[in-house]
């Protein structure tokens, strides 16, 4: 298990592990020489080192097996609490630990479960035929269970804490709460949850949102006499509406984000409370947007999270809780695989998850299989890099993205609401379609990515509460945010008053908060509307890498790099990511696609360094400029160490 370097000397140390490309076969690596003695730090935990966690239950022979080729955990499947005695019994003999699996599915995943004899959308695939016999027939949102119900609520917590004390001897890596949970199946958009307990709640959440029941009716354009009396309006019905008034819609959707999130939240708290060391989490992360993913309320409520990246869905929750775990699932071969785990982990990623349906990483021996023998090698390059990685945090430029999940809403509705009843129609997989918001906020990252800038990324309640004045900000891009609450309004003016730069490829604030159309859009004048953001969808070129760049050095905040290909052009398509480990800095690249091939490039560093390549052996250059020779899937990274002549 690899040691965590305790200063430079040891971090430099570490780095040169990463001397060995990943790609060679396991057993080359026993010539890597081992770290000094002087910079061993105290014993590491189990998220010290890159987790590869086998899914499938195998025998004896092939946990032995998976043992030799570098695997750290295997699952152990708890579903409603319950644990299979002779599961246990395997699993503590293998010498492998474990997490434990869908121990809360059945709260979480109602919509999404495995259940013997029927498909796993069998209970959200019967309230939609009840839907479509009888449209009119509001009892098919009621969510079975309701994340409100405290009886329910109650009974997992009870689960959790027997679970919890029972296992807590083994130290499993993690518990997990739910696969591919949602509110509805996945991230479906869907009406749920219209119960009487889910009501309840959304009154009370919605006298934190309003000083009063007058001004709720005015922003609803309702007449309620009592908050007992408030219901939301659902989908159907706001999308007859001819107001551009979506805020009875829109707040109910809004509630059940919270709702959901605040379930899990109470999970994770319950598991921290029967053992302080204990982590909670969720896997099969979705796409942002509904079913709960609002990531700006769901990555803080939980420890470890397995995540599908779809909408940058790994990038947002890194930055909302920057101590996540983040895993990955794999379940192919090849070139796009290896640079997929490579982008993972470059983007804050803590381990794989490996789908093993057709066994063939180990045989039934517990001999390695072709496809063993290549995880072995890829998770051998990626321990090396991790074993520097992990000691380090990203490093951000004062450069700032909204994100904003009002927008996602509002967005959604003015794209779909010609549908009128049959947007219920549309399954969970129809909501990974691209839209406007998903698409500039890639393709924004996507590209202060290209020209080396690495950005906070911020919530609407971060930047109400202050986060614009923070961490020396000097520009901010709205992505698509068509809406925003006046509060964040006057955050972002005053943030442009006191000298920062906005910059947005829309007019941003449309609606308000709540997806009520403004009769003047907010900021005017002080956003600059900037195409160059998302001209049209197509890759990048330097027609809109330069403007990008040049806005932001005269906003004050200058990319670290600029990297020009062969022709002396501006270069594009490549993934660069900054870390810090005091004052020093980790610089990777990597292609941004797997279908490039190798390319040589010319860095320019805006502040000369003494330069080591991690990867490749040799002295380090004193320099701000050099070739750098990009491979089409594996990254290249340096160590930049300040000049200090």
């Amino acid at each position: 298990m690899p040691v965590r370097p305790t200063s430079f000397g040891g971090l430099v140390a570490a780095a040169l592990l990463l001397i060995v490309p990943s790609r060679l076969p396991a057993a080359d690596t026993g010539q890597v020489p081992a770290l000094p003695q002087s910079v061993v730090g105290a014993a590491p935990g189990p998220w010290d080192t890159y987790q590869l966690i086998m899914w499938q239950t195998r025998t004896e022979a092939q946990m032995a097996g998976l043992k030799q080729l570098g695997f750290t955990g295997t699952k152990l499947m708890a579903s409603g609490g319950h644990i299979d005695p002779a599961a246990l019994r395997m699993a503590t003999g293998s010498g492998l630990p474990w997490y434990l699996e869908n121990i809360a599915t059945d709260f979480l995943s109602p919509y999404h479960r495995y259940t013997p004899g029927k498909p796993v959308t069998w209970l959200f695939d019967a309230a939609k035929a009840r839907r479509h016999d009888n449209p009119a027939d509001n009892s098919v949102f009621l969510r079975e269970p309701g994340l409100s119900d405290s009886a329910w609520r109650d009974a997992i917590n009870l689960r959790l804490t027997g679970m919890v004390r029972a296992q807590s001897q083994y130290r499993p890596l993690f518990y997990n709460l739910a696969d591919e949970a949602g509110i509805g199946d996945l991230a479906s958009a869907w009406d749920a949850d219209i119960a009487p307990t889910s009501l309840d709640g959304m009154r009370n959440w919605l006298r934190t949102q309003y000083p009063s029941l007058t001004a709720l009716n005015q922003e609803w354009s309702t007449g309620f006499g009592r908050w007992d009396d408030v219901v939301p309006e659902l989908t159907d019905a706001a999308m007859a509406r001819h107001d551009d008034n979506y805020a009875a819609w829109a707040d109910f959707k809004a509630w059940m984000d919270v709702a959901f999130a605040t379930a899990v939240s109470h999970a994770t708290d319950t598991v921290h409370a029967a053992d302080r060391a204990a982590f909670a989490g969720l896997e099969g992360g979705q796409v942002p947007g509904w079913g709960g993913y609002d990531y700006g309320l769901l990555a803080p409520a939980v420890d470890v999270m397995e995540i599908y990246d779809f909408g940058n869905a790994q990038d947002l929750a890194r930055a909302f809780n920057p101590s996540l775990r983040i895993l990955r699932t794999s379940a192919g071969t090849g070139s796009r695989e290896t640079f997929a785990a490579w982008h993972h982990l470059l983007h804050g990623g803590r381990g794989t998850i490996v789908w093993d349906e057709n066994q063939d990483v180990t045989g039934p021996d517990g001999t390695p299989g072709p496809r063993g023998r290549e995880i072995a090698a890829l998770t051998a390059g990626l321990r090396q890099a991790a074993s520097v990685l992990f000691d380090c945090l990203p490093s951000r430029d004062p450069v700032a993205l909204l994100y904003s999940q009002a927008s996602f809403r509002t967005r959604w509705m003015l794209d779909h609401r010609v549908l009128g009843p049959a947007w219920s129609n549309r399954d969970a997989e129809r909501e990974y379609e691209d839209n406007a918001w998903r698409a500039s906020r890639r393709q924004t990252l996507r590209r202060l990515s290209e020209i080396g800038v690495e950005p906070y990324i911020l919530t609407s309640a971060m930047v109400e509460g202050g986060a614009l004045r923070t961490n020396g900000l000097r520009v901010l891009i709205l992505p698509q945010a068509i809406a925003m609450s006046t509060a964040e309004g006057a955050a972002i003016a005053d943030f442009a008053a006191h000298g920062g730069t906005v910059l947005t490829d829309t007019a941003p604030g449309l609606f308000d908060q709540h997806s009520r159309r403004r009769t003047e859009p907010l900021l005017a004048g002080v956003a600059k509307l900037e195409p160059f953001l998302w001209p049209d969808g197509t890759p990048s070129a330097p027609e809109n890498l330069d403007p990008l760049a040049e806005a932001l050095r005269q906003a004050g905040a200058p990319p670290r790099l600029t990297l020009s290909g062969p022709d002396g052009a501006t270069a594009s398509g490549v993934d660069v990511q900054w870390f810090a480990h005091g004052d020093i800095g980790i610089l990777t690249l990597q292609a941004q696609t797997p279908w490039g091939s190798a390319t040589d490039f010319d860095l320019h560093l805006s502040q000369p360094a003494l330069v080591h390549d991690l990867r490749h052996p040799g002295p380090p250059q004193r320099t701000d400029r050099m070739a750098v020779h990009l491979d089409g899937i594996e990254p290249t990274l340096l160590m930049l160490e300040p000049d200090h002549r």
